[in-house]
């Protein structure tokens, strides 16, 4: 099999901007997640029920789905 180096892409400056733009908003949002989830968990294991941590006013992707494979089921 033939391997072919694919070219090097050039960006103008305001891709590059634009790029560089980008990558900081999804590395900030992924930072806030990670945040979020830490409040989340700091909430349950201060006895909040998990219904309310994973209600209609969070965001659908925190749900208890996510929370009980992330953090495990609470006990009965």
């Amino acid at each position: 099999m033939i391997t072919v180096p694919r070219p090097k892409t050039v960006y103008t400056d305001e891709q590059q901007a634009l790029l560089a733009a980008a990558i900081e908003k999804a590395q900030n949002a992924e930072r806030a997640e990670d945040e979020a989830w830490e409040a989340i968990k700091a909430a349950r294991d201060a006895k909040v029920l998990d219904t309310d941590l994973t209600g209609d006013a969070t965001p659908k992707r925190f749900n208890r789905a996510t929370l009980n494979r992330k953090y495990g089921s609470r006990p009965a």
